[in-house]
Order: structure tokens, then sequence, then C-alpha cells
């Protein structure tokens, strides 16, 4: 499961980073980027179509919001 992660990361990531960009468009970043079981949902639901083991699937979703947050909290307004 660890070279499939290293192998699907990046792809979480940028998928986080533009999940983030498109919030940003329709929301206004005054507050931190959140950490809801919603959130969790969409990020589950954006990694889907990368595996079919569970596992994979829960820790690349944390990838992405790692990556979301990040995006969220450094771009300028």
């Amino acid at each position: 499961m660890d070279d499939a992660f290293a192998q699907l990361r990046g792809v979480a990531a940028c998928r986080g980073e533009v999940w983030a960009m498109d919030v940003a468009k329709k929301c206004p970043r005054t507050r931190p980027w959140p950490c809801t079981e919603r959130a969790r949902t969409i990020a589950r639901r954006k990694v889907l179509d990368l595996c079919t083991d569970p596992r994979l699937q829960t820790r690349l979703a944390g990838e992405l919001e790692r990556w979301a947050a990040r995006w969220w909290g450094q771009a300028g307004p």
C-alpha cells in the first residue's frame, strides 16, 4: 500500500489544491479550511477513482484534504 500511496499522492495533492481554488471562487477565505465530516466525505469522493482499497482511499483523501488546507492558508485574497 505504501508504494501505491507514493505513486498517487501527487494526484491527490493536485486535486486538493484545485478543490480549494474552486471553493475560493465561491466563498471568502475568512475562516480556516473546514475540518468537518462533510469535507472528509467530499475528499473521499474525489479519490474514489484512484484505487479500490478503502484504506488507501482514506490515506489519499487525507492527503487531498491536507493540500486543500495548505493552499487555502497560503493563497492570497
